[in-house]
């Protein structure tokens, strides 16, 4: 290191069997996407309004929203998963 300071490692916080973050509720996650698509289909609108041609703008959008649902289920997936790990060990 540049200035010879020794960083010491985190340890973590808490026991290993005490409380765990709890879960993110997957009806959040519904909801989060609901609000998402309503999003993008609003910018749809907002675009071909102003803009009034929307060559590609639905491809973005709908390729945006698709995007984002695949990565909440990947995440609430992903989570599940390591909790039920977690508990296991």
């Amino acid at each position: 290191m540049a200035g010879g300071k020794k960083v010491a490692a985190r340890e973590p916080t808490g026991s290993g069997d005490s409380e765990h973050e709890p879960l993110f509720p997957i009806r959040g996650y519904i909801w989060l996407n609901v609000f998402f698509w309503v999003f993008c289909a609003v910018e749809v609108l907002v675009v071909r309004w102003w803009l009034e041609d929307i060559q590609g703008v639905i491809f973005f959008f709908l390729l945006l929203a698709i995007g984002f649902t695949v990565v909440s289920i990947y995440d609430c997936l992903y989570d599940r998963l390591a909790a039920r790990s977690r508990d296991q060990q």
